[in-house]
């Protein structure tokens, strides 16, 4: 049997990334890249926006988003709710935050006239720590971002697109359970 010679090309920047062999697979590659950046620097954001506000090292950046959670549209709102807005299954971990948040007096269990489930609200003392959050958000965030022209219309398009991402790795996830 004859030996076939292999010719191998030259290594392109494309063959040191194996998740882009492709152009169109190198963008979504440097998109994920991003996306994975994006969500540790919000995190980090988060998880110092509490901690300047209360100065308790103890918290982390999803315990600063499930108190605005709660705090949103001043309504309570049951784990449940946390989770779907979060778009969480995990909801031990949400309740680790929610207990931890009931500790320090950041959120309270609101009356709840169905009696389906126990709902949270905001305290007094969460309010102030949230008023406090939102003010440092305005100042170091929208403030800065008021100077840059056509961010509102870029901010748009971008919520749009990571929607369908959502959207499209949900369904992959979904994929992957049935698969072996």
């Amino acid at each position: 049997m004859k030996k076939q010679k292999i010719e191998l090309s030259e290594p392109t920047e494309l063959d040191h990334w194996h998740l882009a062999h492709t152009e169109s697979e190198r963008f979504l590659a440097e998109f994920e890249h991003t996306l994975i950046c994006l969500a540790q620097a919000f995190d980090r954001h988060n998880l110092m926006g509490l901690v300047t506000t209360i100065g308790d090292s103890s918290f982390n950046g999803q315990d600063n988003v499930i108190l605005h959670i709660i705090g949103t549209l001043d309504r309570p709102k049951s784990l449940s709710d946390i989770s779907r807005f979060m778009n969480r299954d995990d909801l031990a971990n949400i309740q680790y935050s929610v207990r931890k948040l009931l500790k320090t007096g950041l959120i309270e269990k609101a009356n709840d006239k169905s009696a389906r489930g126990t709902n949270y609200r905001v305290s007094a003392e969460g309010r102030v720590v949230v008023d406090a959050f939102v003010k440092l958000r305005q100042e170091l965030i929208v403030e800065p971002m008021k100077e840059m022209e056509q961010f509102k219309e870029s901010v748009k398009v971008a919520t749009k697109v990571m929607g369908l991402f959502v959207g499209m790795y949900d369904q992959s996830a979904r994929v992957m359970t049935t698969r072996g």
